[in-house]
């Protein structure tokens, strides 16, 4: 356990890879993963996104000049809500003899058919990799944690300074922590409804996408998690948009460069919404479409 998943997964890269080492970087993922990387002092190279034939190129152009390679990935992107190819990333991994870390922090609670995460939703449970997430997001308490072998483990708790030298949870943040993942384990239900809701929300945006004005202002941007996301034209119209959304009793980002390459409404999802909540969110939305 870390403080909070930043630092987890700043303390496990600079641990696992130093300066004689190669990452492998999705070119999405989060800034604690590439600040990790950089704070290793690991040679970085990006691949695109997901794109496994990139990364596979850079691996047999590049691994040999290394004493160890560390591929590392989100497995839900928060910008885009997709997820990483887990399966087609750790066979590439077998075969270049890599390292792998994913980071769970959207997956973890929602994704899976126990809710542990991308991990666990591809089947690939048992597999030889890190993975990192967060108490701080599905499970509203506060701390990261990382799991993998006991080996991995005793290692990062000799070699890791963010773990070592700093302060561990409280008692109340771990109380809330260990209670979120018991009601997590005892009440599927939650989950279900959640993707109920994305199932409610994905099919309303795509009736709202045959109306003319609607799909000349937004396009939605394919997901496969709880994290739905509309471009639209730049950051003047997206600020626009996030405000008249404000107003109307609609908690929304309007995210734009250079947090990511293209201006957005970012929507997350949650169990306790209500389909009268999904509701006034696609109305205030075709409302916003007339800017």
């Amino acid at each position: 356990m870390f403080s909070s998943g930043y630092l987890a997964n700043l303390g496990a890269i600079a641990a696992l890879v130093g300066q004689r080492d190669l990452v492998l970087s999705d070119e999405f993922n989060h800034s604690s993963l590439k600040n990790g990387a950089i704070l290793s002092k690991a040679t970085v190279l990006e691949y695109a996104h997901c794109d496994l034939v990139d990364l596979q190129t850079k691996l047999a152009q590049q691994h040999d000049r290394f004493r160890r390679c560390l591929i590392i990935t989100d497995s839900v992107f928060s910008m885009d809500g997709d997820l990483c190819p887990l399966p087609e990333l750790l066979n590439l991994a077998e075969q270049f003899g890599c390292m792998v870390l994913v980071d769970e922090a959207h997956a973890t609670g929602v994704l899976g058919e126990t809710g542990a995460g991308c991990v666990e939703h591809w089947g690939c449970t048992g597999r030889s990799l890190v993975q990192v997430g967060t108490l701080s997001k599905a499970l509203g308490s506060l701390g990261g944690y990382v799991t993998g072998s006991a080996e991995l483990i005793d290692f990062l708790r000799n070699r890791s300074p963010g773990w070592i030298y700093t302060t561990g949870l409280s008692p109340s943040d771990t109380a809330a922590a260990l209670e979120a993942i018991a009601i997590l384990q005892q009440e599927p239900g939650r989950r279900q409804q959640l993707w109920q809701n994305v199932g409610q929300l994905q099919q309303q945006v795509r009736d709202c996408l045959n109306q003319a004005a609607f799909s000349n202002c937004f396009k939605l941007i394919p997901s496969e998690s709880p994290i739905l996301c509309l471009q639209v034209a730049d950051a003047e119209r997206a600020i626009a948009i996030g405000q008249l959304l404000h107003e109307r009793g609609v908690f929304v980002a309007a995210v734009r460069p250079p947090t990511v390459p293209t201006s957005r409404i970012r929507i997350t999802l949650m169990a306790t919404h209500q389909p009268i909540h999904i509701h006034q969110l696609t109305a205030a939305l075709t409302l916003a479409a007339k800017l």
